[in-house]
């Protein structure tokens, strides 16, 4: 398998607040032991300027272990100043229960490239067992409610993608779920089981130091910053446990390619018993991909585009044919599907 170091990381993870609304069963935030405080907006700046001159297509999520929409207007006014700054992808994942007239306004003109919205139930019952303090009429609504907004103001962007990350607890709803998102026009996607480092109990299986362990696409193409500075191992690392530097006195750039490189090289050459302890003990390195689902062969073509633009593509990452019943994903995977 062949991979490559690149001299920017190609998605910036910020976590802009570590605050939630929500108390998710199956969420790291839940179980995490650190302070969860919110970015200072100077230290957000710095790190988009940065964003913007050295890497304007490194795709920026302003999410981590957080609610983003609990910051209310500023959150999009710091996701203009990103775009102002030249960073030109940009991708916001939320829960959705803080959903608007007024906060998708806000939403539909910041310049967001492409929204999430965590569902992971297409019942009340499932949902909100499953995403404790969230209300499932609230989500649904308020995502009728964008794309409504969408439709009425003739806007395209940005790409809605409903997610759906599958447990024990939810996983006979998934069909349904595809189906009903499929129909209203919108990206579906399907993530596997994450236990967030050990964070959250399960996925032992997965844990393998051994031959038939392939590097980790987290550590590969991902730099996760936590709301003070710290830029750790990856998305998955929740806790911090890995911490490579702060960007209070040193730049991304810089720890991208100081101790972060230092790990990619370790998974590129397979020695995964010199990893650091979070990576030998990581149950999640195998499940980054994830399967997406396309109502129409225009979003299909779409989100291909955006999720492809500036990327350096790795061992493993693929692009679906167009003339087969294949699903691309925003992770590398090509997932097969039934035909029609």
């Amino acid at each position: 398998m062949t991979f490559v170091h690149t001299p920017f990381p190609q998605q910036v993870v910020v976590e802009v607040t570590a605050a939630c609304d929500q108390q998710c069963v199956f969420c790291g935030r839940t179980y995490m032991d650190r302070p969860k405080k919110t970015m200072r907006p100077d230290l957000f700046r710095r790190i988009v300027e940065e964003i913007g001159r050295e890497s304007p297509q490194t795709e920026v999520w302003p999410t981590f272990m957080g609610e983003a929409l609990l910051l209310g207007d500023r959150l999009f006014e710091w996701i203009r100043y990103a775009r102002e700054r030249g960073c030109s992808k940009l991708t916001l994942n939320s829960n959705g229960n803080r959903l608007t007239q007024h906060t998708i306004d806000l939403l539909v003109d910041s310049g967001i490239d492409r929204f999430i919205l965590s569902c992971d139930g297409h019942t009340k019952a499932t949902y909100e067992k499953i995403r404790v303090g969230g209300k499932f009429e609230k989500l649904y609504g308020g995502a009728e409610l964008l794309l409504e907004t969408m439709r009425r103001r003739g806007l395209r962007r940005p790409i809605v993608e409903m997610q759906f990350s599958v447990f024990d607890e939810n996983q006979h709803e998934v069909e349904d779920f595809k189906r009903h998102w499929l129909a209203r026009g919108v990206v579906v996607k399907v993530r596997p089981k994450v236990y967030w480092s050990g964070t959250v109990s399960g996925g032992e299986h997965r844990v393998r130091l051994d031959a038939s362990r392939t590097p980790c696409l987290w550590a590969m193409d991902t730099c996760a910053i936590h709301a003070n500075g710290n830029v750790v191992m990856c998305a998955i690392d929740c806790e911090g446990k890995y911490v490579a530097g702060n960007v209070e006195t040193q730049s991304v750039q810089e720890i991208w390619n100081g101790p972060l490189r230092w790990i990619r090289e370790l998974h590129m050459r397979e020695r995964f018993r010199d990893l650091p302890e979070i990576c030998r003990r990581c149950t999640d390195w195998a499940v980054k991909k994830a399967q997406a689902f396309f109502p129409s062969k225009e979003s299909r073509s779409e989100y291909e585009a955006y999720v492809r633009r500036g990327r350096v593509l790795m061992a493993g990452d693929t692009v679906a044919p167009q003339d087969q019943a294949e699903h691309f994903t925003p992770d590398g995977e090509v997932a097969r599907s039934e035909k029609g």
